[in-house]
């Protein structure tokens, strides 16, 4: 039998003191961030999925539009650095 997946999901309100969403002067005049939610699955195949929200206010629509994203990801290979960061595996 299979493993369930593992999951966890984030949230961010506008206004809120914690995990809020901060915008420059334009994008709070035109295109206010009300709320914006992931939740990301790591799946038993060794894929991992999200699902994403963003609401936003856009200026002149009536009713806040919601920006939805959804997408399963499978890794290809094992990372390696960029050889211009500088970075040495195994030096700290």
């Amino acid at each position: 039998m299979s493993e369930p997946p593992v999951s966890f999901e984030l949230q961010a309100m506008h206004g809120s003191l914690v995990n809020g969403i901060v915008s420059n002067p334009f994008i709070e005049h035109a295109f206010t961030t009300l709320e914006w939610r992931i939740k990301v699955t790591f799946n038993a195949d060794g894929t991992w999925s999200y699902d994403q929200d963003t609401v936003m206010q856009i200026q002149g629509l009536a009713e806040p539009f919601h920006h939805a994203d959804r997408n399963t990801l499978t890794k290809v290979g094992e990372p390696s650095p960029n050889p211009r960061s500088g970075f040495v595996p195994g030096t700290p």
